[in-house]
């Protein structure tokens, strides 16, 4: 019977977050975005959404593992959103980006809804990019020495409105981290832990369908002194690690990206390990490196045990962005 249901399924087949500011999206106003946020909640109560469900039926082809989907994409800032070309993007082999949460903001629900629509006709899963510890200016995750739970609910609050909305396919989690000090401070890793736990519980509550992915520092074992960043603990509440093998920032050179990947994918769990690379020289020279070096690199990437790649961000290269990188 066994052989009778392999058969006959064979032969059915066919087939970023910097050192600064510069992920901070320049056409943001942090002090008005609890005002905006409030209006979009108010707003949002006059679409329906669809409500995605987990199926409980028993999965036979599920026993069958024939790999997985790579992933390849580019953040967006929200002042870039209406210029992104997704035909040439999906020729080129982008299937994911990550929408800085602020287009909402500036362009209102509506158009941000209409445009992940339209990634999606081009087979570009959409997620939504929210930077937590820093909007603009640096936040703490601590208050009176004790993780900051009102600021947390906040925004955990916000991405219950994103988890919410049709067609968003993941929230992307940015500046989860302190801004390198956490080892002045008692509890930092344990408050950053915190958030992602309640963040992630909330968004599996939302919707279990979401793919939560967490951007994190590429300096492996230090990671926890300076970020308050224990990747083995925050691995267990997301689906992918994001660590930003900005080589210029470090002054490394490629063989790095490809040892870095290596160490986040041995010590990442289950989740799956996205990095993330930078199109230009470095935060302190934005010149644009070469479609030929960031292609090098990615590849790098994936031979050492990367599921994905994501360039920051879209618009600053052009020749990367003329050129298929899947």
């Amino acid at each position: 019977m066994i052989l009778t249901l392999f058969f006959i399924f064979s032969i059915s087949i066919v087939s970023a977050d910097n050192f600064n500011s510069t992920d901070i999206a320049d056409d943001s106003n942090a002090d008005s975005i609890h005002e905006s946020f409030q209006k979009l909640l108010i707003n949002s109560n006059n679409l329906s959404h669809d409500k995605k469900s987990v199926s409980k039926d028993f999965d036979f082809f599920g026993l069958f593992d024939f790999g997985h989907e790579k992933k390849y994409g580019y953040w967006v800032w929200a002042k870039d959103m209406n210029n992104v070309d997704f035909d040439k993007l999906s020729k080129n082999g982008v299937n994911v980006v990550f929408l800085n949460s602020f287009a909402f903001t500036e362009y209102g629900q509506r158009e941000v809804l209409d445009w992940i629509h339209e990634a999606r006709e081009h087979d570009i899963e959409v997620h939504v990019w929210m930077q937590i510890f820093n909007t603009g200016n640096w936040i703490s995750p601590l208050k009176n020495g004790t993780p900051d739970t009102r600021y947390f609910n906040y925004k955990i609050e916000e991405a219950r409105y994103y988890a919410g909305l049709d067609e968003v396919s993941g929230i992307q989690i940015d500046y989860i981290r302190f801004e390198g000090n956490a080892y002045r401070y008692n509890n930092s890793t344990e408050a950053i832990n915190m958030f992602v736990k309640n963040f992630s519980d909330e968004m599996r509550k939302i919707n279990p369908d979401l793919t939560l992915s967490a951007t994190v520092m590429p300096e492996t074992d230090n990671d926890e002194y300076f970020y308050g960043q224990d990747i083995k603990t925050i691995c267990k509440y997301v689906d992918v690690i994001v660590p930003m093998m900005y080589k210029g920032n470090y002054n490394e050179n490629s063989s790095w990206i490809e040892n870095t990947t290596r160490w986040f994918v041995d010590n990442s769990g289950d989740a799956e390990v996205w990095c993330g690379l930078q199109t230009y020289d470095s935060d302190y020279n934005v010149t644009a490196l070469s479609a030929d070096e960031l292609i090098k690199d990615k590849d790098l990437c994936f031979k050492g045990g990367a599921d994905g790649v994501f360039y920051f961000k879209w618009g600053m290269n052009n020749d990367l962005e003329s050129r298929k990188i899947n």
